[in-house]
């Protein structure tokens, strides 16, 4: 399916292609797997793999950054090797009066939640996207013009008691605030059993 949207939107009218910012226009007989692909106005195709490590050029990176992302606003499709509970694991945040902070979270690839400032706290049940044994966490950041305090964002087991969700000392925590780079990834990996 990706091959033969890239396929398409490539023959069109001559677009480019980037992988997470860089200009790969000469990429030949590769398959990605768990990846987003985005086409922008211009027929450009953007794939986002955060799995994927991929040199950033000046140019492309000028170029993504002018260009509109969009943030995960509703579950994707459960990617989940199926073995992991719901309601045991989950993604939480924290913000402490941050400014210009938008980070994407993705789990083994598949773009799971975005963290805006000033947006809702995230409470987000991530069974249905973990497979048992090694997993991997993705924190991109696309962020502009921050201040304020610091945000984190939390991975680990809890339980939910009348509404509430408790979580134990979390296995993973992402923190920025307004020294942080712009734009920085970070991947964790995550052992489930």
């Amino acid at each position: 399916m990706i091959s033969a949207l890239l396929a398409l939107a490539l023959s069109a009218e001559a677009a480019t292609l980037y992988v997470n910012g860089t200009q790969v226009d000469g990429l030949r007989d590769f398959e990605f797997t768990n990846v987003t692909v985005q086409v922008d106005a211009n027929g450009d195709v953007f794939i986002i793999a955060p799995q994927y490590n991929v040199a950033v050029g000046d140019d492309a990176k000028a170029k993504k950054n002018r260009k509109t992302k969009k943030d995960v606003t509703s579950p994707p499709d459960p990617t989940g090797d199926g073995t992991v509970a719901s309601n045991r694991w989950f993604l939480v945040s924290e913000d402490n009066q941050t400014e210009g902070q938008v980070v994407d979270i993705a789990v083994n690839g598949t773009a799971v939640k975005t963290f805006r400032s000033g947006g809702k706290q995230i409470i987000f049940d991530l069974g249905p996207y973990l497979n048992s044994g090694k997993n991997t966490i993705s924190f991109s950041s696309r962020s502009e013009r921050l201040s304020g305090g610091a945000m984190f964002l939390y991975v680990g087991t809890g339980s939910i008691d009348g509404g509430r969700i408790s979580l134990n000392r979390p296995e993973i925590e992402f923190k920025r605030n307004s020294e942080s780079e712009r734009n920085e990834s970070s991947s964790i990996e995550l052992v489930v059993d």
